[in-house]
This record gives C-alpha cells, sequence and structure tokens, in this order.
C-alpha cells in the first residue's frame, strides 16, 4: 500500500486526498478504477462515438481513426465481428453526406475499413466527374443516373 500511494504522482495522486487512513490497498485500487479505468468510462465513450459526426473539412481517413479509436474504447472487451459491425455502422452515420452514406451503404462493407474503402472510392469517383465536367460541383451522388450517362453520349 505504501508503494502504491508513494508511486502516484498528478491527477493520480489527488485520488488519495479524500481517502480514509485506514484505506486498503483494494480501497486505492478500486478508487483508481473508477476515476481512470475503462469499465465505467465504456458508456462515455459509446455516448461519443454515436454522437461523434464528420466536421467541416475533415478527411475520411481522419474521421475512420477517431470511429477506430472510439470504438475500441467503447468495447474493450467485445470480438472482432462486434466491433467491426459497431464501427462500420458508426462510421456510416457520421457521414456529413445523406448520398455518399448511401453509396456506401450500397456497396455492403463488412467493417470499418471497408466502409472507409468505398467512400474514399466514391469521394474520388465524384471528383473525377467534377474535374471532367460532367458533374457540377453541388451535385449529389444520388442525381447521376443511367439516364444522365447515356445523354451525354
Amino acid at each position: 500500500m505504501y508503494h502504491l500511494c508513494g508511486s502516484l504522482e498528478g491527477a493520480a495522486g489527488q485520488v488519495l486526498e479524500g481517502l480514509p487512513t485506514d484505506a486498503k490497498t483494494a480501497d486505492v485500487v478500486q478508487l483508481l478504477q473508477t476515476r481512470f479505468g475503462t469499465k465505467l468510462q465504456a458508456e462515455r465513450f459509446k455516448a461519443e462515438l454515436l454522437g461523434r459526426r464528420q466536421q467541416l473539412d475533415e478527411t475520411l481517413q481522419h474521421l475512420y481513426r477517431e470511429k477506430s479509436r472510439l470504438v475500441s474504447l467503447a468495447h474493450p472487451s467485445k470480438g472482432t465481428d462486434f466491433t467491426d459491425h459497431v464501427g462500420k455502422e458508426a462510421f456510416i452515420r457520421a457521414l456529413d453526406n445523406g448520398p455518399l452514406q448511401l453509396e456506401v451503404l450500397k456497396g455492403e462493407p463488412t467493417d470499418l475499413e471497408g466502409a472507409l474503402n468505398l467512400a474514399t472510392k466514391y469521394e474520388a469517383y465524384k471528383s473525377s466527374l467534377v474535374l471532367q465536367g460532367t458533374l457540377s460541383k453541388t451535385s449529389s451522388y444520388a442525381s447521376i443516373s443511367d439516364d444522365d450517362d447515356r445523354s451525354k453520349r
């Protein structure tokens, strides 16, 4: 107990300030887990994961990294299948472009990385079409149809 308490510094050391003098090592460990452990903070990370949206001018890669980080913090003990599904769904919901969300959903990604790959691909396609003059910058993905494509030929 003496070594544990003597080695704590900063915010961890401040946890000891309200500790009774007859506290046991288990009491200190419980206080530290409550304050810094991921068990009780998982709910906070779940809320952040669901509430996090793509920011203005935020890249898809940055959004992917943030969602990946939050999934691992929100669900530290879950299996890969579960975290792949949750991460994918959270990433798609976070996209700031409804038509892009639809295109990614149509691609049926199986995990977060697959959703990123599809979103990146569709963004590149749109940029290419804008550069070619086939699509205006303000057009949405959903406005591209086979009829539009045929009329350009």
